[in-house]
């Protein structure tokens, strides 16, 4: 027979006070750890890691990139599934979260001052092993670490599992330490051996995981001290007693230290609570863990009133707040501290555990009084610039006055003197003080500063599929070819034929302290700098004997024979296909030709879009980029839109940084090299990723989306358009006789959707894709999208016969109202007036707003009629119009049911 469950009834005065998120004890015992992997790192760290069991002797303790992209291969689908979908939902809201930040320039006495939102460069995000793996743990740190614009991201786990593997992958981790515990938490902020140190660590783990973050606290950020998992249910009558029970069943399972808490008004629920506990715990599979957490650690506090039962809430300061009551909205904003709110019935605490959007790392122990969950903050650091541009300006003067006066105040002689000299009116300097009624009394108007003018911007940009590119730049050896057995074999034997010996480790060491992009001169310094007696040795002599390894001599193939494509020409295709392309090598103009001739890319990089040894100083030097940029047509300024430029080098991704002009340096791995000995170097010369394979660049390229566009609609009236210009590449399928499925991608937001909302009250299928020439404005996408739509909406009709031919509508979209008229006449017209009061909605300008209506008519072959007829806001206004226009081309093309042509002319 089952035991009735009972949960301790609590006084409000009972509550404990204070609850101890580390154990002195553990913390303790955790330090020695700490000390000793600080100590001695490598070999401290897989000693721990053995002794407590996480790894077997000889085992490897860092997965990369390879092994991660393999766990996740091997998982089944729908597993695959749930992870792409959980993880696309954590990045939705951690992107949003990073959108709220801003960088900012304001005013300030004589100059200005700035804030710089920046991310840190590596992170460490630790996920728990135990008695279950915690793949969602791994995507709501990993993830999250990536929307803020960390570069490199590790992720730690015991014993991870296939799941944990695959989450990293889906999460975009570069390495995964096989370790937990103290000894883990200390090599990712000290480093060991070949792990990295952090500059941040975040994640839930047990209380050494937990004592160790303390420890380490200040030496790197952590998120927080998250103690037992906490769950409270605020609750009154009206609450469920199922859910209840099912919702403090959920959080007693994760641990026999978990805290299950139920605040409520209501004396009568608490028994049906009770009840329902008993029933549920039995028929639970992990009822053994459930039980004990529900026993020791839950609680029930029966309230007079709700306002009692919210002041108990607050107190509590929960990880998990759950509000099941009548007018749980209004009960939802008298709370004032919780870890994450869950409001009503449906808002299960289990959904935000499992990615809903919000974060489920979060605040315990009541720390949820002062700090907040995981989220993008966690990554980023606010940095201050402050310069002054007229410094003799009274107000500067005034400032530089006070800063004297403050010193002096504060004792502080030093500060005086090194203010004093910012003085500019000498007569207000006596030893380094200032002199007592400088500028004479002040007046109480001079203490009010001017208002200061405060300009705000995005800042730096985090590396995904939503920033698009203008342009890829690809370096060739190591990227596109591989030269193992080319170029560094005639390195080394042309090194040897002057009687040097040169291994590969000295050429990446070479490689890796920069400067090394040539390999003739590489290869002569190298020679001269080994050479233990004089010999007269010249670059001139080392190049002849270089090349005639290379290109091979009497009828004797060369090294450059056994170079081989790395990437899939089919990738390169692709993205050539979505973006301009521009090669940026060190190599010579013939041998580049000849290698990209043999492998059939000189279609994809016409002899125009190569920068070879010949044209410029090599990289480091941004010159190469510069060029690169100048043959795309493109414009190299410091506010110029994004491009990328892959390389395996630290000289690519210096080359890309001093460029000063929005070039981001894209790391890549070549083949048979150790990811984490290139990833280091690559890192630290400013890469902001780096690849193992250039398909992950498809996680920061739009290519998939392009991919589906080729798959074409089937039935009578359907339509697939493409059209190119040198401005824009566009591709749309359209399916008059669709359900409103859409997925538009312009590069305009806002055009993005409004073309949606035409497509979903249509009821058309649309995809439609467009690359264009944003970083200009927005005239050619929006008129060439207009054109394309139009062109495949005439070509989707086919003979017209049996269409209604005209429809009209009047939508109203809140205060706004707009009226369309449509007639599908042959010949082609529009009247557009949509008095708009701003010049832009968004980053689309209202102008080529009415364009896009006037440009659709034209190459759709209709007669149109857009009025609207009121409305303050522009948004609203557009909106009203869009949704009309869909409504009266909904009615237009609908068949009435006869088979003619609907004119008396018999044509359209």
């Amino acid at each position: 027979m089952t035991t009735p469950v009972k949960l301790r009834r609590l006084l409000r005065s009972e509550l404990p006070k204070t609850r101890d998120v580390v154990d002195p004890t553990v913390r303790q015992k955790a330090s020695v750890i700490v000390e000793d992997v600080k100590k001695n790192g490598e070999k401290a760290l897989l000693s721990y890691a053995i002794r407590f069991g996480d790894l077997k002797e000889g085992q490897p303790h860092i997965l990369t990139k390879r092994e991660l992209k393999q766990a996740f291969d091997n998982i089944p689908v729908s597993q695959q599934q749930v992870l792409l979908r959980t993880a696309a939902r954590i990045e939705a809201f951690a992107k949003a979260q990073r959108d709220s930040i801003r960088d900012l320039k304001t005013t300030i006495p004589g100059g200005y001052a700035w804030q710089k939102v920046s991310p840190v460069e590596r992170a460490g995000c630790y996920a728990p092993g135990g008695r279950f793996p915690l793949p969602s743990s791994v995507l709501m740190t990993g993830v999250t670490a990536r929307c803020a614009g960390v570069k490199e991201v590790w992720v730690a786990s015991p014993k991870p599992a296939e799941i944990t593997k695959a989450a990293a992958h889906v999460a975009g981790a570069d390495f995964l330490l096989c370790i937990g515990g103290a000894q883990a938490i200390s090599a990712l902020a000290y480093g060991a051996g070949d792990v990295a140190a952090c500059d941040a660590i975040v994640g839930p783990g047990n209380q050494w995981v937990t004592a160790a973050k303390q420890l380490v606290a200040g030496k790197c950020a952590i998120d927080m001290l998250a103690g037992p998992s906490e769950l409270l249910v605020l609750a009154d009558d009206t609450a469920e007693p199922a859910v209840v029970a099912a919702d403090l069943l959920a959080q007693a399972e994760h641990d026999v230290v978990a805290v299950p808490m139920l605040v409520t008004t209501s004396e009568a629920l608490v028994p049906k609570v009770e009840a329902e506990l008993t029933t549920q715990l039995a028929a639970l599979g992990t009822k053994a863990t459930a039980s004990k957490s529900l026993l020791n650690n839950g609680f029930v506090v029966v309230c007079d009133d709700m306002e009692k039962a919210i002041e108990t809430a607050d107190f509590l300061a929960p990880e998990h707040l759950e509000v099941l009551t009548r007018d749980e909205n209004k009960v939802a904003e008298r709370l004032n501290h919780y870890g994450a709110l869950f409001i009503g019935t449906k808002a299960a605490e289990v959904l935000g555990d499992y990615g809903a959007g919000p974060n489920h790392t979060l605040p315990t122990g009541r720390t949820a009084r002062y700090t907040g969950g995981l989220s993008v903050h966690c990554f980023l650091r606010i940095r201050t610039w402050m310069q002054l541009t007229k410094p003799e300006s009274s107000a500067a003067q005034r400032m530089v006055q006070d800063s004297v006066e403050l010193a002096n105040l504060e004792g502080l002689e030093g500060h005086s003197k090194s203010a004093s000299y910012r003085l500019t009116k000498q007569e207000g300097k006596m030893n380094g003080h200032a002199m007592n009624g400088v500028n004479g009394d002040t007046k109480k108007e001079e203490v009010l500063l001017e208002t200061p003018v405060v300009e705000y911007s995005a800042g730096e940009v985090p590396l995904s599929s939503a920033t698009t590119p203008r342009a890829v730049l690809f370096d060739m050896d190591g990227v596109l070819a591989d030269v193992s057995k080319s170029y560094r074999n005639a390195i080394i034997a042309t090194a040897e034929s002057f009687g040097v010996k040169v291994t590969h480790e000295d050429i990446d060491i070479a490689k890796n302290k920069g400067d090394a992009n040539n390999d003739w001169v590489l290869t002569y310094k190298l020679i001269v700098g080994k050479l233990k007696e004089e010999k007269k040795i010249t670059l001139e002599l080392v190049t002849e004997e270089f090349q005639k390894l290379y290109l091979g001599t009497n009828g004797k193939p060369g090294l450059r024979e056994t170079e081989t494509l790395i990437p899939e020409k089919k990738l390169l295709d692709e993205i050539a296909a979505n973006y301009p392309v521009c090669i940026v090598t060190g190599r010579p103009r013939e041998e580049a030709d000849w290698f990209l001739k043999k492998y059939g890319l000189d279609t994809i990089f016409p002899k125009n879009l190569r920068v070879c040894m010949e044209d410029c100083d090599p990289k480091p030097s941004p010159k190469p980029i510069f060029l690169a940029l100048e043959k795309l047509g493109l414009e190299a300024t410091q506010g110029s839109a994004l491009s990328y430029m892959i390389g395996d080098t630290v000289d690519d991704i210096r080359a890309a940084r001093d460029a000063n002009c929005n070039v981001f340096g894209l790391g890549f791995v070549p083949p048979g090299k150790s990811p984490l000995s290139v990833s280091r170097p690559l890192f630290k010369a400013g890469a902001v990723r780096v690849m193992e394979n250039l398909n992950e660049i498809r996680g920061v390229l739009k290519l998939d989306a392009s991919v589906s566009m080729d798959v074409k609609f089937q039935g009578d009236r359907t339509a697939y358009v493409t059209r190119q210009t040198k401005e824009t590449k566009i591709c749309c399928n359209l399916n008059l006789d669709g359900k409103g499925k859409h997925e538009v991608s312009t590069g305009i937001g806002f055009y993005d959707h409004m073309l949606s909302a035409l497509a979903k009250h249509a009821r058309f299928d649309l995809f439609l894709e467009c690359k264009g020439d944003l970083h200009i404005d927005d005239h050619h996408t929006t008129e060439d999208v207009a054109l394309t739509l139009g062109t495949a909406f005439k070509k989707a009709l086919g003979d017209k016969k049996g269409i209604t031919r005209f429809g009209s509508a009047a939508v109203p979209l809140d205060e706004a109202l707009s009226r369309v008229v449509v007639d599908i006449s042959g010949r082609p017209s529009a009247h557009v007036n949509m008095n708009f009061s701003r010049p832009t909605i968004g980053t689309m300008s209202t102008e080529m707003l009415e364009h896009a209506f006037e440009s659709f008519a034209m190459t759709a072959g209709i007669t149109l009629h857009v009025d609207c007829l009121k409305g303050s806001n522009n948004h609203h206004r557009a909106e009203s119009a869009f949704k009309a226009l869909a409504r009266a081309l909904r009615t237009a093309v609908s068949l009435d049911g006869f088979k003619d042509i609907p004119s008396t002319k018999g044509t359209l």
